[in-house]
């Protein structure tokens, strides 16, 4: 039986064996990274209330736009740093990673300043539609966490770097001890504190840096340790050629929040912060499914832009075979999650948060739609060519801002999901699969080779 399991992890190139250790790997992290998340909400919401948390995942949809100012360099850094390291040249790709350190810690460590002087002038109570007695928490709350998202923002490059050698698992290592951490820091709060956003700010950002931190110092000082970034190998004249991709992925970005990260702003705005919570549950059940196939996926861009450098044309034609009938495989699963849900919530959130089974059902077709566009995407990413993940999200997100807050001032929730479903079917769910296909065939040319 051992045997068979070794023959399994080993049959294939190497690429093929190296991407089904990391899955193996990630599935058992991701596993325990889900039961404590699922594990926090009915803590978080139990410590501070439906109501607060609403406006806690509202405040970190807002700071999640801080991610603007990455412009594209860490996607643009991991491409580069393949491209180097498939070439033999460690030296280059040493350079690449700590330039890309030296212009995200300036421009990241620029925008937190301007960042926590304008929060001084916000009426976040306004902003947040919440009460105006909690003003001053709210304000301090918005400040703890453009400091933490900050500092994590700098520091998340390892991540991205431990993606671009095909070594995700160690990743996903890092973020499992973070939400084990945040599980008990979380139930300390519970127990020996009142509730308080601040607080909750406190504690939350505080594990997540010190995990970051650690995992900085022990990835760079070990596995990472030919690639760890110094002063005196930035090189400010090279920012052109990382942010040249960079700035494309940078913008591609942009369009991904705000595609992902403005429902909780909708609908905090047009229903109210206790909508907010109710909408993020069945996101989270739901998101079960993205969380599979991100474990899928993830070794995937690096692995196809591999592949694309050595002209693998038949492994990567398998491999896009393979993906397909994954996620198709993924939609059973889906619909009877949605049978399930209402026990699920019962067991989950017990009588909390109510949540309606259209609005699980809703959810569940979102995530579906997003995984598909995802797909086309990550392989994409792979050959570098992103003009066409650039102007077909454009044109979704000009009309899904406008049908989604319509949707939500006259269907509450349901109509914004149906808006964002429908942009999903209609602008981003085909041009990929013919994108893919002309690129491994070599038979791409105009737009379809950019």
């Amino acid at each position: 039986m051992l045997n068979r399991v070794k023959d399994f992890f080993n049959k294939g190139n190497r690429r093929s064996a190296r991407a089904k250790k990391n899955i193996a790997a990630m599935f058992f992290l991701k596993g325990v990274s889900a039961v404590c998340s699922l594990i926090i909400v009915p803590l978080t919401i139990d410590y501070v209330s439906k109501y607060e948390y609403g406006i806690w995942l509202t405040i970190s949809s807002l700071v999640a736009w801080l991610s603007f100012f990455d412009l594209g360099i860490g996607n643009g850094m991991r491409n580069k740093v393949i491209t180097a390291i498939a070439q033999g040249k460690h030296r280059l790709a040493k350079i690449y990673v700590s330039t890309s350190y030296g212009i995200i810690g300036l421009t990241v460590s620029a925008v937190w300043a301007i960042a926590v002087a304008a929060s001084f002038f916000v009426d976040w109570s306004r902003v947040l539609n919440a009460d105006a007695s909690l003003s001053g928490e709210l304000l301090w709350t918005v400040i703890i966490v453009l400091t933490n998202f900050s500092t994590l923002f700098i520091l998340g490059l390892n991540r991205t770097l431990l993606n671009a050698i095909q070594k995700p698992a160690i990743a996903s290592a890092f973020d499992t001890l973070t939400q084990v951490l945040l599980c008990a820091v979380v139930w300390i709060l519970v127990k020996f504190t009142d509730g308080s956003l601040v607080h909750l700010a406190l504690a939350m950002g505080g594990t997540s840096v010190l995990v970051l931190v650690c995992s900085n110092i022990w990835t760079f000082n070990g596995l990472l340790k030919a690639y760890r970034p110094s002063i005196r190998n930035i090189r400010f004249r090279m920012a052109k050629g990382i942010m040249g991709l960079g700035i494309s992925f940078f913008y591609s970005q942009i369009l991904g929040i705000a595609l992902y990260q403005t429902n909780n702003i909708i609908i905090t705005q047009f229903a109210g912060p206790d909508e907010v919570t109710v909408y993020n549950i069945a996101y989270k059940y739901m998101n079960l499914l993205n969380m599979v196939f991100t474990i899928i996926i993830t070794p995937f861009w690096s692995a196809f832009a591999e592949a694309n450098v050595n002209n693998e044309i038949a492994w990567m034609k398998n491999t896009r075979n393979k993906l397909v009938s994954f996620v198709i495989a993924l939609c059973p699963i889906g619909l009877i999650m949605v049978a399930i849900s209402p026990f699920f919530y019962k067991i989950w959130i017990n009588d909390m948060v109510i949540v309606p089974v259209s609005i699980t059902m809703l959810v569940c077709l979102y995530n579906l739609a997003q995984i598909w566009s995802t797909l086309w995407t990550q392989i994409l990413c792979g050959f570098g060519k992103i003009r066409l993940l650039i102007i077909m999200p454009t044109i979704s997100c000009v009309c899904y801002l406008p049908a989604a807050i319509w949707g939500c001032r006259n269907y509450g929730i349901q109509g914004l999901l149906a808006a964002s479903i429908a942009c999903f079917i209609v602008f981003t769910s085909w041009y990929g699969i013919i994108q893919v296909n002309k690129l491994i065939n070599r038979t791409a040319t105009g737009i379809w080779n950019l």
